[in-house]
């Protein structure tokens, strides 16, 4: 995190909560995990855990308020045993707290994100999760585990031997007859893949095109067919849509999030409640969103 003076990381709080609050009034999808994380910054901090000050001043990340409300209304019951693969962590932080879970087990390969994960859970004594490192193949020997199981915002980033329709097929493959599989990916107009100048999250290898690093597929809804349904021979009992009102909205975003930080983020409340809403279909939607999907095994 770049290095912020006091005054100014109080500036950023205010304008944060002032977002928030603006948020609320207008009836933003998700705000109770924006209320959360602030919680979960303040519960942190006090413990001496650094990791807090971000969920102070940005708890929920852009089009996350979505993709969090969206899998927590995809939830039925009480799951008894489940897993996160490589979601944000706020969301299975949040389960666990609500006790909306009996037990979560959350993996990723990403070293760095799952060292902070592993001294949140340890500073906060949770007992319902347990957290390893783990690339998605270690599924193949857990076929008929999980209760359920979500990946927020994570298949768009597979790539190499399993890529996004392997990833997917090992995930269904592990669940037990009646659980559901929870996936948000992004989307577009066309289907494309985007590649950056660095590999942000340690797990993408070498660079594969003109010196770059792989990073995101952004779906259409063939490719979200032909990709993440087809081989699994299931359809989504559920799939909502959610994005920008106007295109390009977005990919500004972007771009001033990796120049500005906190100073843009600080406003993601207010900016997806000013700019982006849900859509009833893929066709409706002008630009960039996202997609939900919840899928039941059979």
């Amino acid at each position: 995190m770049r290095r912020y003076n006091p005054i100014s990381l109080l500036r950023l709080y205010i304008r944060a909560r002032l977002s928030a609050h603006h948020a609320a009034k207008r009836g933003l999808i998700g705000m109770e995990f924006n209320q959360f994380g602030h919680n979960l910054g303040c519960r942190l901090l006090i413990r001496a855990c650094a990791s807090g000050l971000g969920y102070l001043l940005n708890p929920v990340s852009s089009t996350r308020y979505f993709e969090f409300a969206f899998a927590r209304s995809c939830l039925s019951g009480q799951p008894e045993r489940c897993l996160d693969v490589s979601s944000p962590r706020l969301f299975s932080l949040y389960l666990a707290d609500r006790e909306l879970v009996h037990s979560i087990l959350m993996v990723n390969p990403d070293i760095r994100d799952l060292c902070c994960t592993t001294r949140i859970v340890h500073r906060l004594g949770i007992d319902a999760i347990d957290v390893e490192c783990q690339t998605v193949d270690f599924l193949s020997s857990q076929r008929e585990t999980y209760d359920c199981i979500w990946a927020i915002s994570v298949i768009e980033h597979i790539a190499g031997k399993y890529g996004d329709t392997g990833a997917v097929k090992l995930m269904y493959g592990a669940l037990k007859e009646g659980g559901t599989l929870i996936l948000t990916v992004p989307v577009d107009r066309h289907f494309w893949n985007e590649y950056r100048d660095k590999g942000y999250y340690g797990t993408q290898g070498k660079p594969m095109e003109e010196g770059k690093y792989f990073f995101q597929h952004f779906y259409d809804k063939a490719a979200i067919q032909e990709r993440l349904l087809s081989p699994i021979e299931q359809q989504p009992r559920v799939m909502r849509w959610f994005g920008e009102t106007s295109p390009g909205r977005f990919h500004d975003y972007i771009q001033r999030w990796i120049c500005e930080g906190y100073n843009c983020t600080v406003e993601d409340a207010r900016e997806m409640v000013n700019n982006y809403r849900e859509f009833a279909s893929w066709e409706k939607m002008p630009g960039v969103g996202v997609c939900g999907l919840a899928i039941k095994k059979h």
